[in-house]
């Protein structure tokens, strides 16, 4: 008779080794890996993930790093739950390791899925979920000049953001904002508040020339649990160069459209208490009616010197109040005094004549005037010498201070 006995160890056996099979497939993440074939010595590849399965509020610029010491990745895929397209990373040469280049969505809930190759031909498969934090703010930016619109050769980039950008965060935003012209052309960004920062040509932008400005600001920590979540770009393309000089002590307009004389145009501008600001300035934008009142500059409308009325044709050629304008009430001193609360006056003709042909951007420069166009003024592009321009990420972005009022009559 044959003993049933070394049948029940036979059994036992088999029934430990499976165990250990069975133990090996349960990996050492939470889904952890799965191996595809089983022995004594069936152990797959570990993975290892981070973020950890489960974690919370994880950063919207946190690495997603995927590694095994005991094999060699395969694929690694990190997408969200919402969207199985797979985003970027980089998988080390080896094959060691597997690092995100994405940047996430806030509140939102991601899966890893990677497999790894072990020496021994086993295949491990390992899956982790995690959830991104909820942001406090969203960064979103202003620029100019327009998508789509041809502009002067002094026009700068301007980006104004709707949050302030810290001093130690200024040069990691502007690591992901590009400036590409055709034909190439240098260039320099300087922080004027920490709202605003401008990108400036070192020489006037040559005519016909094509930009483009594209911002990658997704997933950018702007400080103060502000976040950039969205990526924009736009185009511009240089018109004609125009260039007007206007000198306050000869009381003459000189314009010019590719370096040729066009118009010359007797003026009247600011007199000695309210004096037109002088220096390279810029075109910001045209109006056909602007209603100017003098208490925006400190003069009551009820003294001698005092107004409150509609003025056409206006060219603004500063951000605090300067126009080129019609002014048929100062005809009688155009081209002999200054009679102006700062503005340049023009008759209804002319300025009918210089709104039509000024493009934004378009360079305009005052001469004579004892009162120098600065950053306080919101003019700073051309006043400061391109060697000191740049101070991306300087932290030391020139203060706004007050600007000071101008313009009107």
């Amino acid at each position: 008779m044959i003993s049933t006995r070394p049948r029940s160890l036979l059994a036992a056996v088999l029934t430990l080794v499976g165990s250990v099979a069975l133990s090996a497939c349960s990996g050492s993440s939470a889904a952890g890996p799965v191996a595809r074939a089983t022995g004594p010595h069936a152990v797959p590849p570990v993975i290892a993930i981070s973020p950890g399965d489960g974690d919370a509020s994880v950063k919207l610029d946190a690495p997603v790093r995927v590694s095994s010491l005991d094999g060699k990745l395969d694929t690694v895929i990190l997408h969200s739950v919402a969207d199985p397209t797979p985003l970027s990373g980089q998988m080390a040469a080896d094959h060691s390791s597997w690092t995100s280049s994405a940047l996430f969505d806030p509140a939102t809930k991601y899966l890893v899925e990677a497999t790894a190759r072990g020496q021994n031909g086993l295949t491990g498969i390992s899956r982790s979920g995690f959830t991104t934090e909820a942001t406090a703010g969203r960064l979103t930016a202003a620029p100019q000049p327009a998508d789509g619109s041809t502009v002067g050769v002094g026009m700068p980039v301007i980006l104004r953001f709707n949050n302030p950008i810290p001093p130690e965060r200024q040069a990691a935003l502007l690591q992901r904002v590009t400036v590409q012209s055709t034909p190439a052309t240098v260039g320099a960004w300087h922080w004027f508040a920490p709202t605003e920062v401008h990108w400036r040509p070192r020489d006037y932008w040559q005519p016909g020339t094509k930009v483009t400005v594209t911002a990658n600001l997704r997933g950018l920590d702007a400080g103060n649990d502000v976040w950039g979540l969205g990526d924009f770009g736009y185009a511009f393309t240089i018109g004609e160069k125009h260039v007007s000089t206007i000198d306050t002590v000869s009381h003459q307009m000189m314009v010019t459209a590719n370096d040729q004389v066009v118009h010359t145009y007797p003026i009247s501008a600011g007199r000695a208490k309210n004096p037109t600001i002088s220096g390279v300035l810029v075109v910001r934008y045209r109006q056909y009616d602007v209603l100017m009142d003098s208490q925006s500059i400190g003069i009551p409308r009820s003294s001698p010197d005092g107004y409150y009325e509609h003025v056409y044709w206006d060219t603004a050629v500063s951000t605090s109040g300067y126009f080129v304008h019609s002014a048929p009430w100062s005809m009688w001193a155009q081209g002999s005094s200054n009679v102006s609360h700062g503005c340049v006056n023009l008759s209804p003709a002319r300025a009918q004549e210089f709104y039509e042909f000024s493009q934004i951007g378009d360079i305009v420069q005052v001469t004579g005037s004892s009162l120098a166009a600065d950053a306080s003024d919101g003019e700073g592009d051309w006043q400061i010498p391109f060697g000191q321009f740049a101070n991306a990420g300087a932290g030391a972005s020139t203060p706004a201070g007050t600007a000071r009022p101008g313009g009107g009559l």
